[in-house]
């Protein structure tokens, strides 16, 4: 009769220890509906031109960029007509074997795909994009068909 006692009193503190020890991972529990971290968040992707008075350098932490196409995420962003895409350190810039964002020229073509949380875009809001990969093509050549 003792040794049961004492087993059941050796299991019911492991298992108060066990749930002392969860609730000290602050990472564990419910997710941010909005901001960093936030969960859900969804990949919103716009395509569009470089104006011809923008040549971002490297040094550069965000460029303008004229949307011309967008996924249904960023529908906004091309009701708008412009977004301001912001990079850091993470983004991956490429250009015609570059990867710097120096390498983007005036009128280039260009592809962004960024994250933000689902809940940031409702009511067609536009909160600031931090790019996770950049794309760029020079424009089109011109065909001489306007004469």
């Amino acid at each position: 009769m003792r040794l049961k006692t004492l087993l059941l009193g050796l299991v019911s503190a492991l298992v108060v220890v066990s749930g002392a020890v969860a609730k000290d991972h602050p990472g564990h529990g419910p997710k941010a509906k909005t901001g960093a971290g936030c969960k859900p968040a969804v990949t919103v992707m716009l395509a569009g031109t470089l104006a011809a008075d923008v040549d971002p350098q490297d040094g550069d932490t965000s460029f303008v960029l004229s949307v011309q196409r967008a996924n249904r995420h960023g529908r906004a962003y091309k009701q708008a007509g412009t977004a301001t895409i912001t990079v850091d350190a993470k983004t991956r810039v490429r250009r015609q074997g570059e990867k710097n964002l120096g390498a983007l020229a005036p009128n280039d073509r260009v592809h962004v795909t960024a994250k933000v949380c689902k809940a940031d875009l409702k009511d067609g809001a536009t909160p600031d994009l931090t790019a996770r990969k950049v794309g760029a093509h020079p424009a089109a050549a011109d065909d001489g068909a306007d004469s």
